[in-house]
């Protein structure tokens, strides 16, 4: 069976080429193929939605998509992956990117592109691939991964739902291949309580580490268990700004079915400090 890819798109933009970069070094880390995608977004030629554009158009938007891939590649060759597969896709980059997610080891994509508005939130690949993505997504956030010489840990969040396992899973697997430690954090509080915690509320959090971080899965990494009484999103996105990757579900304990895509991991993929990996913890079993 062909090895699922790390899937990467490519539009020319400066946060493209950063995708590009850290997903040919992820496929290094992890043993991947890479593929790079550039998007032609010809429905949007459509005249009227329905009277195709000038062929002479469409010659020069795909020679354009061919110079942008070609630059991809180039760069992902000087991560150490000279192999990376190049696509032209007709379609828009969004729609293009989830469709290959049914089929992708992991989708990767910067957290704003051609066309975003200034300011420092994801833009809308990015909030649509991380929201519809039938795949795990990296959001590649901040430049501190980027800097010769600068570790920082892998962080993730354990809030006792179902998902935990799984989150907790890729956390280990991202560490172990980056050589780092890892800081598992439980918060639960809303607001900064007024007086200190409850020991017993500590206790429990305490317990619920353990329970789910056992030495026999983790004696190969150095693991921080950490827990707070401050608001999940705060604490994550504060740890963010000195991690090289936070590691989180698309859904927490709050979810319910029919939620793409949880409050904290929507606060992550718009403010964290660093690349944000969403796990999907619920997709579909077939592709329809």
């Amino acid at each position: 069976m062909t090895t699922p890819p790390i899937v990467t798109g490519a539009d020319g933009s400066a946060e493209s080429l950063d995708a590009v970069r850290w997903a040919a070094r992820a496929a290094r880390l992890h043993d991947r193929p890479l593929e790079i995608r550039h998007a032609l977004d010809f429905p949007a030629l459509l005249a009227g939605g329905e009277v195709p554009p000038p062929e002479e158009m469409l010659d020069t938007l795909r020679a354009r998509g061919r110079r942008a891939l070609r630059t991809a590649r180039e760069l992902a060759a000087a991560q150490g992956v000279p192999d990376a597969v190049t696509r032209l896709d007709p379609d828009r980059a969004a729609q293009a990117l989830i469709e290959v997610s049914w089929t992708a080891a992991l989708l990767v994509v910067g957290a704003s592109g051609r066309g975003r508005c200034a300011g420092p939130l994801a833009g809308s690949v990015a909030a649509a691939v991380g929201t519809h993505g039938h795949c795990d997504t990296v959001v590649v956030r901040g430049d501190r991964w980027d800097e010769p010489g600068t570790g920082g840990p892998v962080v993730t969040g354990i809030d006792g739902g179902d998902a935990g396992t799984a989150v907790l899973a890729t956390a280990l697997a991202e560490a172990r291949a980056r050589q780092v430690p890892l800081v598992v954090l439980h918060a639960w509080a809303d607001e900064p309580p007024a007086e200190p915690a409850p020991e017993a509320v500590v206790e429990a959090g305490r317990r619920l580490l353990a329970e789910q971080v056992r030495p026999g899965d983790v004696e190969d990494v150095q693991v921080e268990r950490v827990v707070v009484p401050a608001h999940p999103r705060r604490e994550l996105v504060e740890r963010s700004a000195a991690a090289q990757l936070v590691v989180l579900g698309d859904r927490g304990r709050g979810g319910f079915p029919g939620l793409l895509l949880g409050s904290t991991a929507q606060a992550l993929l718009h403010h964290a400090g660093c690349p944000v990996r969403v796990v999907r913890t619920a997709r579909p079993p077939v592709r329809p």
